[in-house]
């Protein structure tokens, strides 16, 4: 395919875009908070280089995991491997040590920077084989930075960004394979291949589906090629030492390659148990990605198929090219649309199919300006001006969201969520990274609740769906490594806390804003997270009483301090201390009756609204009497019952409550 000339403009246009794009990607890193996975994932790492295992503490039985854990096969550890590589080699981390410090954190930003700087760099060179030219490879490279989605994950995303990375590098090296000529060329093509097959499934194992539809596709072509060389074998060749070093990389996973390639698709496709919807990727698709790139974009799969058909007994470089990027590109999102895969937060599980965007992009730029390159030089400078508003449109608008690029949308998503109250606003920092920024309006005392959840009242509870703990040194939350960055005080007292909440503007009816942080979604303010004061609520006391298991029955319940794993009874005090709270019937009046199931702790302390009560103990039972005054300090029915035992670990039960004043059921 020979494509026009490149106007000058549209080339520093271009340029200017990827300077602007990695510049975006590597100061953001720097500036931008950590996200939901990042802090699971370190502690996958740390597991992964204790056990082997690279899974969290609570889906291990000893050092495998437990019968009830269900995503074994979902993550692997090659993309943390190379950023705990990264932190060494900065004397940040240590070699049996990954931290979550802030520094740490930057580090790994950066890294994920540099993994997405070779991902571009290989949808360019995938353009300079489809068109010949390496200033094409440019605009490419510049269309892959001008979508948000690309930009805003590249500066911490340690999963999907690798994905596509790597995914983009197996199809490259394919492609190079097929159209080679000269041995030097086949080894290129080859290690490009085995590396991008390593990074992908190495990190998400179930996006080998992919990979396999790219390896039969570039087989098939390189059988259809004339000649001796000998593509197909290194095709093979590749593929078996991939797997060979995903073996040795991780052999708890990946001695078992059945299990493994079953599990991870099936686990990856139906995540959480849930199902899809058909309709998810085209609706994103006008949500996340720039309407003129999208435009540009599908111009170029016309093209390119068009071409693959036309020209399908001729089996050249760029041919090969255009089909292995076509397959990328549409083969896993139509087979997920079609499956109706549990995708969610967007396009980001897609991220891999942005590459081949990019590429079909240039590709349906050249065809455009081909269009229109005998016609007048007004049609000529529209085409060209069409095509640098593609390209500068995005990029100003990530510039006003920055560092929070991948919580920028369409103009035509912002249209509707202006006019048609009746769709709800997507989240703008669903990640939680604005977290960091938020930190100095975050007083230094009292308890934090991350994304805490809400009631039945519409009011916030003092735990989330990630954990019952503070966020402040609960260290899967957004807020534990940039904690010092906290200034004031702040006495709430016992019954407020302070919750913190991102990507909506909406505040619960229990709590009071203190601060914000907002950005500019193209004409509009947004607010990416804010910290506010709650009122305590509690769940309502159940007639059954609360019983505790490692599973997770009676979690909402609990308001801090406890640990609990699958396989073990109870709940067990984690740090000398934790509470459990509930709101009491109406009908209930007076002194409560307290009756509590404990194993261990014989030096256990009971505390009730704050003031320690007298407990007896019979073997595993323990009651006590709880007088009205206590039961009534906190107000509202509200009953807090503390453990407290600095030397012991002991373990709930269960926890009874009955009143004297009303025909309270006899305790278990």
């Amino acid at each position: 395919m020979t494509p026009p000339r490149l106007p000058r403009p549209l080339l520093v246009v271009a340029g200017l875009a990827v300077v602007a794009g990695l510049a975006m990607v590597f100061v953001g890193g720097l500036r931008t908070g950590v996200s939901w996975d990042e802090t699971y994932h370190v502690l996958r790492m740390r597991n992964f280089l204790g056990p082997g295992w690279y899974l969290l503490d609570g889906d291990l039985q000893g050092d495998h995991p437990g019968p009830w854990e269900d995503q074994a096969y979902v993550y692997a550890p090659v993309a943390m491997i190379l950023l705990h590589a990264w932190t060494l080699l900065w004397g940040v981390d240590g070699s049996g040590l990954v931290s979550g410090s802030p520094e740490a954190f930057a580090l790994r930003h950066v890294g994920v920077g540099l993994i997405s700087a070779v991902g571009i760099a290989a949808a360019a060179a995938l353009t300079r084989l489809v068109l010949g030219s390496w200033r094409w490879g440019l605009v490419a490279a510049a269309f892959l930075v001008a979508l948000p989605l690309w930009t805003g994950q590249s500066m911490f995303n340690v999963k999907d960004v690798p994905v596509a990375t790597g995914y983009t590098l197996a199809t490259l090296g394919l492609a190079l394979v097929v159209g080679s000529r000269a041995p030097r060329r086949l080894a290129l093509g080859g290690a490009v291949t085995l590396s991008g097959l390593v990074l992908a499934v190495g990190t998400r194992p179930g996006i080998w589906p992919g990979l396999a539809l790219a390896f039969a596709g570039a087989g098939v072509l390189a059988l259809a090629r004339s000649g001796r060389v000998p593509r197909l074998g290194v095709i093979v060749v590749s593929g078996v030492a991939g797997f060979l070093v995903l073996l040795a990389v991780y052999p708890a996973a990946f001695s078992t390659p059945v299990t493994l390639l079953l599990d991870s698709a099936l686990e990856s496709s139906r995540f959480g148990g849930h199902v899809g919807f058909w309709w998810y990727v085209p609706l994103w698709l006008l949500v996340e990605v720039p309407s003129l790139l999208l435009v540009l974009g599908a111009v170029g799969a016309l093209v390119a198929a068009f071409r693959i058909v036309r020209q399908r007994t001729e089996v050249t470089t760029a041919y090969a090219a255009l089909a292995l990027v076509l397959l990328q590109g549409f083969a896993l999102p139509v087979l997920a649309s079609v499956r109706q895969s549990n995708l969610y937060n967007g396009l980001r599980q897609l991220l891999f199919a942005a590459p081949p965007l990019a590429v079909l992009a240039a590709v349906g730029t050249a065809a455009l300006l081909a269009a229109v390159a005998e016609r007048g030089r007004g049609l000529r400078m529209a085409a060209g001006g069409a095509v640098g508003l593609a390209l500068v449109a995005p990029m100003a608008s990530q510039l006003a969201m920055f560092p929070y690029n991948y919580g920028t949308t369409t103009a035509l998503a912002n249209v509707v969520a202006t006019h048609v109250s009746s769709i709800p606003e997507i989240p703008t920092d669903y990640w939680r990274t604005s977290v960091r920024e938020l930190a100095p309006e975050i007083p230094a005392d009292g308890w934090v609740t991350c994304s805490p959840l809400t009631d039945d009242e519409g009011r916030y509870l003092r735990f989330s769906n990630d954990s019952h703990d503070d966020c402040a040194t609960d260290p899967i939350g957004p807020l534990a490594p940039y904690d010092d960055l906290r200034t004031g005080s702040w006495d709430g007292g016992p019954t407020r806390f302070l919750a913190v909440q991102t990507g909506t503007s909406t505040i619960a009816d229990n709590c009071t804003e203190i601060a914000r942080v907002t950005r500019w979604l193209i004409w509009r303010p947004v607010t990416m997270s804010y910290v506010a004061t709650c009122d305590l609520a509690l769940e309502p006391y159940p007639a059954a009483g609360l019983s505790f298991d490692g599973a997770g029955e009676g979690s909402s319940y609990l308001l801090g301090g406890w640990s609990y794993r699958h396989g073990e009874p109870g709940i067990a005090v984690a740090r000398s201390s934790a509470s459990v709270g509930v709101q009491l019937p109406t009908d209930w009046h007076g002194d409560l009756t307290l009756h509590a199931r404990v194993l261990d702790g014989a030096g256990l302390r009971l505390t009730v609204n704050g003031e320690t009560v007298a407990t007896g103990r019979d073997g595993d039972r323990l009651t006590a009497t709880v007088p009205a005054s206590t039961v009534a300090a906190y107000g509202e029915r509200r009953v807090v019952v503390g453990f407290a035992d600095p030397a012991g670990d002991p373990r709930l039960l269960s926890l009874d409550l009955t009143s004297r004043h009303t025909d309270g059921r006899a305790p278990s």
